[in-house]
């Protein structure tokens, strides 16, 4: 597996005086991912996920509805070819009515921080979280991007058999459009983050139905739009 920290010799400038430590620094791998012969998109990213950052970006850009679309996914070097067939139509998951308090959501928080240990080591990672509400089943992921964090997130879910429209994502950026489009086509009715959300990403929650939070903190949060999932 590719290492996604090195140590480096760093000048370390404080005041008037300079001092050569060494640094922990986050490590960009690269990938071009082309799907049915075209290019769809080309990703700066952390190691490790390749498959769950892949397919969660298929689902979450609207390019597939489930995992059973997927032919062939083969990566090569820093190319990943998809080949996708059509959609066969499959039995909608079973919405029950779902809910969430402030001791809940603080204990999804606290899953997602305390496995941010590359973040901690370099200050350069952003982290999410996706968490089954029914089952409490949950997984973290740390990446250079927010965006694919999310992804990669959202592809463990599919490929782990999660209910997406039973589950939340958290975040540690903002929610901002794009990010808010990929839990809106991935069918999550909940997102949140430990920081603030956007004029249009609160707009696209809204739209639909999704509940959406910002600022997560033991002090309280931003409930800036209540949907499907009810904020208790």
């Amino acid at each position: 597996m590719t290492d996604v920290i090195r140590e480096i010799q760093s000048t370390r400038v404080t005041d008037k005086t300079r001092e050569i430590i060494v640094e922990r620094i986050t490590v960009e791998s690269h990938m071009t991912l082309v799907v049915n012969g075209s290019v769809a998109s080309s990703f700066i990213y952390s190691a490790g996920h390749e498959i769950e950052l892949v397919t969660g970006f298929l689902l979450s850009a609207g390019l597939i509805e489930h995992e059973s679309q997927i032919d062939c996914l083969e990566i090569k070097g820093e190319e990943c070819h998809v080949v996708t067939k059509e959609a066969t139509l499959r039995k909608e998951e079973f919405q029950s009515q779902l809910s969430m308090n402030n001791e809940k959501l603080l204990k999804v928080r606290d899953a997602l921080t305390s496995n941010q240990k590359n973040h901690y080591a370099t200050r350069g990672f952003h982290g999410a979280i996706i968490w089954e509400i029914p089952t409490g089943k949950w997984f973290v992921c740390e990446d250079i991007g927010r965006h694919n964090a999310v992804d990669t997130v959202i592809g463990h879910g599919m490929r782990e058999g999660y209910s997406l429209s039973q589950s939340m994502v958290l975040l540690s950026g903002r929610l901002v459009s794009n990010i808010v489009s990929k839990c809106v086509n991935s069918k999550i009715l909940m997102i949140a983050s430990m920081t603030v959300a956007t004029d249009r990403g609160i707009e696209l929650a809204r739209d639909a139905k999704m509940t959406i939070i910002g600022s997560l903190s033991e002090d309280g949060f931003w409930l800036y739009h209540e949907g499907a999932v009810k904020v208790t």
